[in-house]
């Protein structure tokens, strides 16, 4: 099944992806996805707040509150973000305002931008575990916003960035896997065969 990562940018000229196994059912993960907070993630505001120059305080559940417009979700499956910027600049300039919607997103081709989707993916694995993954791609709209882009991206992909989804999983595995156990331990409780 095609992904909504591979509708709005099926070509790219960069691109990650992190994994994670995580002892929870889809449905914690989705959950947990939602619901993590910028609070749960130090590294991560400490790298936003020095690329900003201490401009961005982000608070709130990441995915309502981030620096990135999310563009299209699958329930359970994906929730996938995208931005059209010059990143490579001090202060990022931001693309045209009719990008931030998902048909804007993947239609825009005006040369000197690049534009960047970060997805995240839920697959169940058959021992009732889930496979999250962070998947980030980035497609240049001409030769020369990909080589103004190339230094930043060798910059950010070990470091920040890859930092930063490292972190994200983490958090997301320890607030499912913490939901799945109270789940677990209250089923047990009412279940009446499980009384001494």
């Amino acid at each position: 099944m095609e992904r909504l990562i591979d509708q709005l940018l099926s070509a790219d000229d960069f691109r990650t992806r992190y994994t994670r196994r995580i002892a929870a059912e889809p449905a914690q993960v989705w959950a947990a996805l939602h619901a993590v907070t910028h609070d749960e993630l130090p590294v991560t505001r400490l790298l936003m707040a020095a690329r900003s120059a201490g401009r961005t305080h982000l608070s709130g559940p990441i995915l309502q509150t981030g620096p990135i417009p999310l563009l299209g979700r699958q329930e359970a499956r994906e929730v996938t973000a995208g931005k059209v910027a010059k990143f490579w600049r001090l202060r990022p300039t931001p693309g045209p305002d009719s990008t931030t919607t998902p048909e804007g997103f993947a239609a825009f081709a005006e040369p000197g931008w690049v534009k960047a989707a970060m997805s995240f993916q839920l697959s169940p694995l058959p021992d009732g575990r889930t496979l999250l993954a962070a998947e980030t791609r980035v497609h240049a709209t001409d030769a020369a916003a990909r080589r103004a882009f190339a230094p930043y991206w060798l910059l950010i992909r070990t470091g920040g960035a890859g930092f930063i989804r490292f972190e994200m999983l983490r958090a997301i595995a320890h607030r499912a896997e913490r939901s799945e156990q109270d789940n677990s331990s209250v089923q047990h409780s009412q279940d009446p065969g499980s009384r001494p």
